[in-house]
């Protein structure tokens, strides 16, 4: 059974860090808009849940007030700049990426197999995102999520709970010191972002692999 998350956990997870994100729903944050040429529009994002963050962005191109909606077969991707807090109770910004991906289903009922998903890694072999589903009718559990990783040379794969451990043993295969500890504590499928990190940290560095470093920030 895939893993069921709430919103709160989403909204904070990442790391393992305790992120209270204080952007929501409607507020409108700097960010900008990548069209099919590849060119960098900015402007500001009107911030939605994470099911219609995936589906559409809305968006105000700087120097003007007209909002122009936009949906993943329309540009390349966007992003904006989440306001949270760390751990330490200072408040940071963070840049929320999300690029035009195909899904193996919609994140919402007759919705889009071709969406904006969310980048959790964003440079190194292995590029990571995260795709969340809507649940309806579960006010508690609105969402469960699972990852699609990308190559180098583009291959993109799912991972979720079902697939997690064989999907991660084949990923990071080359390093037996991260495959030995795939489904210890912090080696699960929540912590997948972490892990991609520390494989690519070791493909850059290539220290022993029988080694196990965690990425140098």
């Amino acid at each position: 059974m895939k893993k069921i998350i709430t919103l709160v956990f989403i909204m904070t997870f990442t790391l393992g860090a305790v992120l209270n994100a204080q952007t929501k729903k409607g507020d409108k944050v700097p960010g900008y808009v990548i069209d099919n040429s590849g060119k960098k529009i900015t402007g500001q994002i009107i911030v939605d849940d994470w099911a219609d963050n995936q589906i559409q962005v809305k968006f105000i191109k700087k120097g003007t007030s007209k909002k122009v909606t936009y949906k993943p077969t329309q540009i390349k991707g966007y992003a904006f700049e989440e306001t949270i807090v760390d751990c330490t109770g200072k408040k940071k910004q963070r840049l929320m990426e999300y690029d035009t991906r195909k899904a193996d289903r919609p994140s919402r009922i007759f919705g889009p197999t071709t969406v904006f998903m969310h980048k959790e890694v964003t440079v190194g072999f292995y590029k990571l995102y995260c795709f969340y589903v809507e649940i309806r009718n579960d006010v508690k559990n609105p969402y469960e999520y699972s990852f699609f990783v990308e190559d180098v040379s583009g291959n993109f794969q799912k991972v979720d709970a079902e697939n997690f451990k064989a999907m991660a043993k084949k990923l990071f295969k080359d390093y037996p010191a991260l495959v030995n500890k795939i489904g210890e504590k912090d080696f699960k499928l929540k912590n997948l972002d972490r892990m991609v990190k520390d494989y690519n940290y070791w493909v850059t560095n290539k220290h022993d692999k029988n080694e196990y470093r965690v990425a140098m920030k």
